[in-house]
């Protein structure tokens, strides 16, 4: 048994739909039983894409928007269901809750919190092959939620642990995970192995390629998973569930999308623990999600997307809190877990945005990634100049003392 994954660019036309279907031809006679995971067919634009849904759908409620956005998928696993029909396969659609995927609940953005495969198994006693629609599980209150973009990655990776696969496979029409965007940095090496951590660092970092929950959840249940591509039905990457020594204690670099610098100052007849408690509780109550959180003294640092940014000064000023909004700024990151107890690793990227004439906002470091907050403008020159610096150099061989 075998567990593939098309996305949205592998199935938007007649032909690439074509070769998706060739691809899924051959697994068949390659293993006999196929689960095939779908998006929603094609980018913005396209009928039945997420974001066309989406703008169908500007004045629902958060729970229909979710029942909307599933719609895509669903399409996607009727129409490629349809076409194996055509040439011969015996096949079974279903729905991502069908498939026994259920959630946090969580609307637009939900975790996978379960996987009963028994559906999906019962039907494969009947059908070679089961066509699943992926981003979408159900929620414990029996209702449609979807898994946030790029989630269809997540539903092949919990199907096929959920089904013991000791692999998956996503078909994408990139190429290869690469060291940072090829499209912003020129000398960008494709990376044929990687570390399911390093992948998902660089995923939550604003790498796009796989979804950050799917590489969690390949390296809990230990799955390797193959990025193939579309063009060539090649393993272009794997995505291994354990540590990859690459001689480079840098896997890659990365940036997030644009966001808002928020400086909030509390009174000085209130406690600072108090003062804390009350921001960000006001900023969660807003549903904002925050980063770069930064508190010293009486005042409290953090970042917010652009798109948030007024909510969440509205939420400031109701509540006379004195803040200010700087941006727009991107956070800039390199990541890797091999960099844990490296020396001079802060001195390195210091100096690589330094000599590029850009300044750091704020910065925030992990065991495996170090970011910096720059000016949106600076976000392309600071990838460059963090990429120049720490994946086109030789590098460093020494591994003791402190970051």
């Amino acid at each position: 048994m075998i567990v593939a994954k098309f996305g949205g660019t592998c199935l938007q036309d007649d032909r690439s739909r074509g070769a998706a279907l060739e691809a899924c031809l051959g697994l068949l006679g390659e293993h006999g039983r196929l689960v095939v995971v779908v998006s929603a067919m094609g980018r913005a634009g396209d009928p039945y894409a997420t974001d066309t849904l989406s703008g169908l759908a500007a004045h629902a409620d958060s729970r229909e928007r979710d029942l909307v956005l599933a719609c895509g998928e669903v399409i996607s696993a009727v129409v490629f269901s349809s076409l194996l029909r055509e040439r011969g396969v015996e096949v079974r659609a279903m729905t991502g809750w069908e498939a026994g995927i259920r959630t946090d609940g969580v609307v637009s953005d939900s975790c996978v919190s379960s996987v009963d495969p028994g559906a999906v198994l019962e039907a494969l006693g009947r059908f070679p092959c089961v066509v699943v629609a992926g981003f979408q599980g159900m929620g414990p209150d029996g209702s449609v939620t979807t898994l946030g973009r790029g989630g269809s990655d997540t539903s092949a990776v919990c199907l096929a642990a959920a089904l013991g696969c000791g692999r998956v496979l996503l078909y994408k029409t990139v190429e290869s995970v690469f060291t940072a965007d090829p499209e912003v940095v020129p000398a960008a090496r494709p990376l044929e192995r990687v570390s399911a951590e390093d992948i998902r660092q660089m995923a939550w970092q604003g790498a796009k390629v796989v979804h950050p929950r799917a590489a969690e959840i390949a390296e809990q249940a230990s799955l390797t998973i193959e990025l193939r591509s579309q063009s060539t039905g090649r393993t272009v990457t794997t995505v291994e569930p354990v540590a990859i020594r690459s001689g480079r204690y840098v896997t890659g670099v990365a940036a997030g999308p644009s966001v808002v610098q928020v400086t909030a100052d509390g009174p000085a007849d209130v406690p600072a623990r108090d003062f804390f408690d009350r921001v960000f509780s006001l900023i969660a109550g807003e549903g904002v999600s925050m980063d770069l959180f930064s508190v010293f003294g009486s005042r409290a640092v953090f970042t917010v997307r652009t798109d948030d940014s007024e909510a969440t000064a509205g939420a400031l000023t109701g509540a006379g809190i004195p803040h200010t909004l700087s941006g727009p700024c991107r956070k800039v990151s390199i990541v890797g877990a091999g960099m844990h107890g490296m020396r001079g690793v802060m001195a390195h990227f210091a100096r690589a945005l330094a000599g590029a004439g850009i300044d750091m906002l704020q910065t925030v470091d992990s065991h495996a990634t170090i970011s910096a907050l720059v000016r949106d403008g600076d976000g392309d020159a600071a990838l460059r100049a963090l990429h120049e610096e720490f994946i086109e150099k030789p590098p460093c061989p020494e591994r003791e003392g402190a970051v």
